[in-house]
């Protein structure tokens, strides 16, 4: 069945043609077709961070094909890859992990199949930008109606490569969860929950002790930057409900030299 847009998210940048190319390949193929820029701004080759935004953001999106490419393995033996999902949408990019947090929201792959070239990839396909000349130009064959079985060869789904999130660890009192985004606002996510921080016995309007490598701070557990004053720490549930520790009109990853992969302690005051 033909779908009205593609939803596109990359490492590829601003700077360069590699966004707009992509752009006329699909829209050669698929002029009625509506592209959807997520973003271009992933950090280089991070593909965790690309498969975050892209499980993050899928709420927000129509109905659509999910085009992703942040693809470090390009030219190497990582297969190049459609996913039909157990929803019904389609996910095309690099057996890397990165389609994988966005295929579980999705309720898991029900098909994959690893892609040729063929009448439905660019007639020279470069292993260099395979962006360009398969997984754009399948996105597109994909938006006008063409199923997975045209694509490629079957493969297993228990072989799809995974991202796996390490779990924060919770105990009376304290919590302990890993970094795994900063946004540009220095805001550091982790890969934690309301529910989880307040089964260690936090509550929000009450301080926590926040702890990262041998510094601590006692901060505001609130539910918004403005509930503290300009350049005061806060931890606070972000718009996609993970928790964040941030600096109003700040950065706290800047200022307290945060990275993604980063562990953070957060204890309830004795």
């Amino acid at each position: 069945m033909p779908v009205n847009f593609i939803t596109f998210l990359s490492d590829f940048g601003y700077t360069d043609d590699f966004v707009g190319t992509c752009h006329g390949v699909i829209k050669t193929i698929a002029p009625g077709v509506e592209i959807i820029d997520i973003t271009h701004g992933v950090r280089r080759h991070d593909v965790q961070v690309g498969a975050l935004i892209l499980a993050n953001t899928l709420a927000y999106m129509p109905e659509s094909v999910i085009l992703a490419v942040v693809d470090p393995g390009v030219g190497s033996g990582r297969r190049p890859l459609a996913i039909l999902t157990q929803a019904g949408r389609y996910l095309v990019g690099p057996d890397n992990g990165l389609l994988s947090l966005a295929a579980e929201k999705l309720g898991g792959a029900a098909e994959a199949v690893e892609l040729a070239c063929s009448s439905y990839s660019l007639p020279e396909v470069c292993k260099t930008f395979e962006g360009r000349d398969l997984f754009a130009p399948v996105a597109a064959h994909i938006s006008l109606g063409v199923g997975l079985a045209s694509l490629g060869t079957p493969i297993e789904l228990q072989g799809l490569m995974q991202i796996e999130l390490p779990a924060p660890i919770i105990k009376k009192g304290a919590v302990t969860a890993t970094v795994v985004y900063i946004d540009r606002f220095g805001n550091v996510q982790l890969n934690l929950k309301r529910r989880q921080l307040e089964e260690a016995g936090a509550r929000a309007g009450s301080p926590i002790l926040a702890s990262h490598d041998q510094e601590s701070w006692l901060v505001p557990f609130v539910y918004t930057y403005a509930d503290v004053e300009p350049e005061n720490l806060l931890v606070f549930e972000d718009s996609y409900h993970n928790i964040s520790f941030s600096v109003n009109q700040g950065s706290a990853a800047h200022i307290f030299q945060i990275q993604v992969g980063d562990e953070m302690k957060f204890s309830v005051p004795d």
